[in-house]
C-alpha cells in the first residue's frame, strides 16, 4: 500500500510553511494527490447577547473567516506547483465551536496527514486542536515536522520506530509501512520491556517477523531507561544514530493526562528535533 491522498491544514501562514512544503514534496514524489485545506477560524461566541446583536456579530464573523481562508489559499497557492491535476486547495470556514468534528471530517479520507509541531515559537493552541482532531478524528497516520527544511522530497533513510506492544504502536507501525520500506535502515526500539511480556524471551521477535515479511529489514535495540524521560531516550538514540525519521503510537494515556502529568507524546511534541510519524 502507497499514500495516495496525502492532505495538509493550513491555518497560519508562517508556521505552517513548512508542513505545507513538506506535503507538497512528498506529494509530488510519489505521485500522490494533495489537498491542501485553507481553514479561517470564525471567532464568534454563542453567549447570549442583546436581541438583534447576535445577527450583525455573526455576519462579521463568518466574513473574516472567508476572507482569511481565501488569504491562506491564494498563499498556499503561490507555493505549490506541478502537476495542478493532482492538488486540490480548498478554503475553509469553520466555527470555533465546531472545530474538532470539522478538521477531522476534512482529513478522513487522506491516507497521510501533514501537520505543524504544536509546540514552540509561533506556534499557538489551535495548532494543538488541528492536530489532535487529525489524530483522534481520522485514524490516518499524521507526519508532524518541525519548523526546519522540508523532508518529504526523498525516502526517510534511517527510521527509528518506538515499540512497546500497545495498540497505538502497533498502528503507527502498520501506518508506516510504505515509509518502512522505502528506508534503508529501521530500527525498532523498546526501552525496559516490560517483564511480564508474553514476548519476554524474544522482545521484538514477532513484530520483526511481521516487517520482514514486507520487506522491511529492522534491527531490534533494547535501551535502558537511563534518562528521566522516556521521549529523552528516544530522542538520544536518534540523534547517535542520525536518524531522519521516528515512528511512535500517539497518546496512550488521556490527552488530559500527559497534559498535566506529562507523557512521551506530549514531550515528543515539543522536543522533537526530527519529523514524527504519528498513530493513534
Amino acid at each position: 500500500m502507497a499514500y495516495k491522498t496525502i492532505s495538509v491544514v493550513i491555518t497560519d501562514e508562517l508556521s505552517d510553511l513548512n508542513a505545507l512544503a513538506t506535503a507538497r514534496d512528498y506529494a509530488a514524489r510519489e505521485a500522490a494527490h494533495l489537498d491542501v485545506h485553507c481553514v479561517g477560524i470564525d471567532p464568534a461566541r454563542y453567549d447570549p447577547m442583546p436581541i438583534g446583536s447576535a445577527a450583525v456579530l455573526n455576519e462579521v464573523g463568518i466574513k473574516e473567516a472567508q476572507n482569511r481562508a481565501a488569504a491562506l489559499e491564494k498563499w498556499a497557492l503561490s507555493h505549490l506547483s506541478g502537476d495542478k491535476s493532482l492538488i486540490t486547495v480548498h478554503p475553509v470556514v469553520i466555527p470555533q465551536m465546531g472545530l474538532d468534528a470539522l478538521v477531522a471530517r476534512l482529513a478522513r479520507y487522506s491516507d497521510l496527514i501533514v501537520a505543524t509541531k504544536p509546540y514552540g515559537e509561533g506556534r499557538n493552541p489551535l495548532h494543538v486542536s488541528v492536530l489532535e482532531s487529525e489524530l483522534f478524528g481520522t485514524r490516518a497516520p499524521v507526519l508532524v515536522v518541525p519548523a526546519t527544511a522540508a523532508s518529504g522530497a526523498k525516502p526517510y533513510r534511517r527510521v527509528a520506530v518506538a515499540w512497546n506492544e500497545s495498540s497505538e504502536s502497533f498502528s503507527a507501525i502498520r501506518a508506516a509501512m510504505p515509509i518502512l520500506k522505502q528506508a534503508s535502515a529501521v530500527d525498532l526500539l523498546m526501552i525496559d520491556p516490560p517483564s511480564h511480556s508474553p514476548e519476554r524471551s524474544d522482545p521484538g521477535g514477532a513484530m520483526c517477523m511481521m516487517l520482514s515479511r514486507h520487506g522491511v529489514r529492522a534491527e531490534v535495540s533494547i535501551l535502558a531507561r537511563t534518562m528521566p524521560r522516556v521521549s529523552d531516550v528516544l530522542a538520544r538514540f536518534a540523534t547517535e544514530h542520525a536518524c531522519d525519521l521516528i515512528v511512535m503510537g500517539a497518546y496512550g494515556h488521556s490527552r488530559f493526562r500527559e497534559s498535566i502529568l506529562g507523557g512521551a507524546t506530549r514531550d515528543m511534541l515539543e522536543h522533537a528535533e526530527i519529523p514524527l510519524l504519528m498513530a493513534h
